[in-house]
């Protein structure tokens, strides 16, 4: 059995690792820590690994940084929820630190605009890979496609905005669970699933 120091560090060196080519995002770094969560320490399923991005898209402010505190924090705790938010922290910092210093060189620089371009490319791939994964843990039910359809139909041809989509998809999830009998967490259908 481990112990959280050492689940904690590992979290670290995850995360940094995922974050140092990060370059689109937090969601980017997601298939790196997958694969040594999920795949390789089995800490989580892929379905309780894939709700804490989902949770974390929903919270204001970074995601990165969202979705390390609250996966740190389900393997090994608050030292967990520290030790994976720091190595979401430290690439970036230490990126800031150098762009900052080199600035006016780098923006006039056509290799560094080159591979600004080909990045921004591939954000999208990432993205949409990252979105195939997030629909594979979602439970095949008609409530849940339609949903997902009309939240990528608003923002892309009504031009709701992100903000205005996630709050209403949000209640309208509430709204489902209290009209629909029997459909609380997943702990209901299995009696002595508290009693562990």
């Amino acid at each position: 059995m481990e112990s959280n120091i050492s689940k904690g560090l590992f979290l670290f060196l995850t995360f940094f690792k995922g974050m140092m080519f990060a370059f689109t995002g937090g969601m980017a770094a997601i298939p790196i820590v997958e694969k040594d969560i999920v795949d390789r320490k089995k800490w989580l399923s892929e379905k309780e690994f894939w709700t804490y991005p989902a949770l974390g898209q929903s919270l204001p402010g970074v995601i990165g940084l969202h979705n390390s505190i609250l996966i740190g924090n389900r393997i090994a705790g608050p030292f967990g929820s520290f030790m994976a938010a720091l190595g979401v922290i430290t690439p970036a910092f230490v990126c800031m630190l150098v762009i900052a210093a080199l600035f006016q060189t780098l923006v006039d620089n056509p290799y560094i605009r080159g591979a600004i371009r080909g990045i921004r490319t591939i954000a999208v791939a990432i993205i949409l890979g990252n979105a195939v994964r997030l629909l594979r843990t979602t439970p095949r039910e008609l409530f849940s496609v339609v949903l997902a359809v009309c939240a990528a139909s608003a923002p892309l041809f009504f031009g709701v905005s992100a903000f205005w989509t996630i709050i209403t998809c949000g209640v309208i999830g509430i709204i489902s669970v209290f009209l629909r009998p029997g459909t609380n967490d997943e702990n209901s259908k299995d009696p002595g699933a508290n009693t562990k």
